[in-house]
Formats: structure tokens, sequence, C-alpha cells
């Protein structure tokens, strides 16, 4: 894509940190880090969404995010890792990536859970009803 800043970086045309890169996958550190050694991973295929590859696809995008946890964990001597990924977040960059932020005792930050809070309303068997029917 033409404006996406990941396919650029993956062009070349943009510079990064990269920590890792093979022929479908790079990783770079983000360059507005949450914590030290935030990286994040990306397919060099363009997409904004899960839907836009094959299990293949993201099956190799989580084999790089295992490589980079590996080194992480020996660099910065944690076990913590917080592992998220936007599906088309209308606020971050439209290209599918990973963020992979080390953990540290006093960096105050909290389970995944809390980076939103609205509290579902509907019973939670409703919920699994209307959700296992349009899984397929």
């Amino acid at each position: 894509m033409d404006n996406c800043l990941f396919c650029k970086i993956v062009e070349q045309t943009t510079p990064s940190y990269t920590v890792y890169e093979d022929e479908e996958t790079k990783a770079f550190l983000d360059i507005f880090p949450s914590t030290p050694g935030h990286v994040v991973v990306i397919l060099k295929k363009h997409g904004w969404a899960i839907s836009d590859y094959s299990p293949l696809e993201l099956g190799t995008l989580m084999a790089t995010v295992q490589k980079v946890i590996a080194a992480l964990t020996v660099v910065y001597k944690t076990e913590v890792f917080t592992i998220g990924m936007n599906h088309k977040e209308v606020n971050g960059v439209h290209h599918l990536h990973m963020h992979v932020l080390p953990r540290f005792s006093d960096d105050a930050g909290g389970v995944i859970q809390s980076v939103v809070e609205r509290e579902g309303k509907d019973p939670l068997g409703e919920i699994q009803e209307k959700i296992k029917k349009q899984i397929r």
C-alpha cells in the first residue's frame, strides 16, 4: 500500500530499528515504546485484519513473535510479556501487527484486560450461543 508506514518500512523507504527479518516477516523497535524492548512484528504482505491472511501466514507471524520473545528474554532477563494485536484499529497503522512488550515488576502495567473497560450486560450463556452460531 502506498501510504502504509509499515509497508514503507518493508520497502526500506522509511528507516526502522530492525531486530529480525526473514522472507515473510519483519520485527522492529516501536519508535514510541511503552517499555524498553517494545517490538512490533509484522508480515511483509500488507493486510489490515486477521482475515486478510491465511492460517499459515498467521502461524509464520507467531513463529517470529516466538523468536523475538526468546531474544528479549535474554536481553531483559524477564519471562513476562504482554503480546497484543489491534485488528482494524482505526487510530493505528492500518497494517496488521503484533506488539511484544517485555514486562517488569515496576512497570505499573496491568493485564491485557485492563486495556478496555466496557462491562457486558448480556448473560454469558446468551453471548456463548450467539458466537457459536457464527463460527464456521
